[in-house]
Order: structure tokens, then sequence, then C-alpha cells
């Protein structure tokens, strides 16, 4: 399953993180990525404390709107 469809599924379908995590067991991690989304950016800086980490998240998060802004 890729991040989009995750994406999609989270924030346009608006299905809650616990049920994506018992539809897809074995996409954990990116389904725990695409929830940190949902934090603003001055949590995120707390919770992340490598600074490449809240830099990938947020090329992530820019890429995926981007991506599903343009379907």
């Amino acid at each position: 399953m890729t991040y989009e469809k995750i994406f999609r599924l989270k924030f346009e379908d608006e299905v809650p993180t616990h049920e994506l995590e018992r539809r897809f067991p074995k996409e954990l991690k990116k389904i725990s990525k695409i929830a940190l989304m949902e934090l603003p950016p001055s949590i995120l800086k707390v919770l992340l404390k490598r600074e490449h980490e809240l830099k990938k998240l947020m090329s992530l998060k820019q890429n995926l709107l981007k991506k599903v802004g343009k379907k």
C-alpha cells in the first residue's frame, strides 16, 4: 500500500488511525507517519528529536498534499 492511499483514507475518507492499523497491520510504519501529519509543527518538533526526521515528514506531507490536490 502506498503512502498516498493511506493518506487518502486518513484525510479524505476520515478513517481513524486505529481502524487503518486494524485493516492494514503490515503497514504500521506508514500509518504512523501519516498519523503524525495531523499534529501541528510545534508539537512535532518536540516529539521528533532529530531535525532530519522532521524535515522528511514535512516533505512527505507536502508531496502528498500536492498529489492528492491534483486529483
